[in-house]
C-alpha cells in the first residue's frame, strides 16, 4: 500500500516536468495539394485567439519541402493583425537551396523542414483574434516542392 502514494507523486512529478517544456499557444499547418503552393493562391491565413500578455511569444514559420524545390528562394510578406485593426509587417525569406539555418529532417529522407523564427519577442497585448497572413511573391509559376507551411506561436521562456 506504502508504494502506490509514491507511484502517483513520480507520475504527478513527470507531468509537471513536461509541462514546463515548450508553451505553445497556436500551432496549425496548411498542406499543400500535390505538394505546391499555387502561384494562384497567394495568401495563407491564420486565424488565432490570443489571450492578451504583457509577456512574450515567438512567432514561427516552417516549410515542409519534398525533393528539389523548383525554386531556389521563397519570399513572403508576413502581416500580422490585431483584433483592433493594427498592423505589423515584416519580410520573410527562405532560402530553399542552401538555408543558413539546419533544417528539420521530415518523415522521409526525402523530406525536409526550414523553419524561420519571424519574431523572437513579439508582444500579443489584446485578447482577440489575430490574422496571421503570409503573402507569397517569389516567382510568377507555381512553388512546387513546398508540400505545407505551419505556423507556431509559443511563449518565451524567461531565464530564472
Amino acid at each position: 500500500m506504502k508504494k502506490t502514494p509514491l507511484l502517483l507523486s513520480l507520475i504527478a512529478s513527470v507531468f509537471l516536468f513536461a509541462s514546463c517544456g515548450r508553451s505553445v499557444v497556436f500551432d496549425e499547418k496548411v498542406t499543400f495539394q500535390y505538394n505546391n503552393w499555387d502561384h494562384n493562391n497567394k495568401s495563407q491565413i491564420f486565424k488565432a485567439h490570443l489571450k492578451g500578455s504583457e509577456k512574450p511569444y515567438s512567432v514561427i514559420l516552417e516549410l515542409e519541402i519534398v525533393g528539389t524545390p523548383n525554386v531556389d528562394k521563397f519570399f513572403s510578406d508576413f502581416i500580422i493583425t490585431s483584433p483592433n485593426g493594427g498592423v505589423t509587417k515584416k519580410f520573410v525569406h527562405f532560402n530553399l537551396t542552401n538555408p543558413k539555418e539546419p533544417f528539420i529532417q521530415g518523415d522521409s529522407p526525402n523530406v525536409k523542414i526550414l523553419q524561420i523564427i519571424v519574431f523572437q519577442k513579439k508582444y500579443f497585448s489584446e485578447t482577440g483574434i489575430y490574422t496571421l497572413n503570409v503573402d507569397q511573391f517569389s516567382n510568377k509559376f507555381d512553388n512546387r516542392g513546398i508540400r505545407s507551411l505551419r505556423m507556431i506561436i509559443e511563449k518565451v521562456k524567461e531565464k530564472s
